[in-house]
């Protein structure tokens, strides 16, 4: 079976954009994020000196843990029927990556010529990941609460991602600190068995 669409779900700061990325330029098609399609409510940190919107602040101020993965959860069974299911029925060969593209709402899917993956971290993996990039050790005391509680929002959805994968028997692929694009690319191209 040749796959017409790639799904690529996951934790933010899992890989998916960059895998994506890869996947498509091996197709020669198009990738296509769900980040780009309503994006929820975003990463807590901008480049200096410029602030994260108030709306995000607020979020990430405000928010317990589960409340956060509640309106996340929300936000994305929320965009599938109206922003990317139509994307999937388009008969496109197309890459689709994106936090949104949740195991229970992909596994209701016909499947046939789909191939779909979730990338899911190692422990570590994440928080490592986001503080490089958010330049955690410069940022101030209220910067840094807000980096953290997005962390612990990304470490809950991977946690949910992965169990979620599991229990309804999909592929997942898990991402090592030293896990290279390369060996991702292969192992998303392999054929499942």
């Amino acid at each position: 079976m040749t796959a017409r669409l790639f799904l690529i779900g996951g934790s933010s700061h899992a890989g998916k954009s960059t895998l994506g990325e890869a996947v498509a330029n091996h197709l020669g098609c198009r990738c296509i994020s769900t980040d780009s399609l309503a994006k929820h409510p975003g990463r807590p940190w901008r480049d200096p000196p410029e602030q994260p919107p108030p709306h995000v602040v607020e979020h990430y101020r405000d928010l317990a843990l589960d409340q956060m993965m509640q309106s996340v959860l929300a936000h994305y069974r929320s965009m599938w029927s109206p922003l990317v299911l139509p994307l999937i029925e388009s008969g496109e060969r197309l890459v689709l990556e994106g936090s949104a593209l949740l195991p229970e709402l992909v596994s209701q899917l016909d499947m046939q010529h789909v191939r779909a993956i979730w990338l899911v971290a190692a422990e570590g993996v994440l928080e490592r990941r986001i503080t490089a990039e958010s330049d955690y050790e410069s940022r101030d005391p209220d910067a840094r609460f807000l980096i953290d509680k997005f962390a612990q929002r990304a470490v809950a959805f991977n946690r949910f991602v992965g169990e979620e994968a599991s229990r309804l028997s999909l592929q997942k692929i898990e991402v090592g600190r030293e896990t290279s694009v390369n060996e991702l690319l292969q192992l998303c191209l392999e054929e499942p068995r």
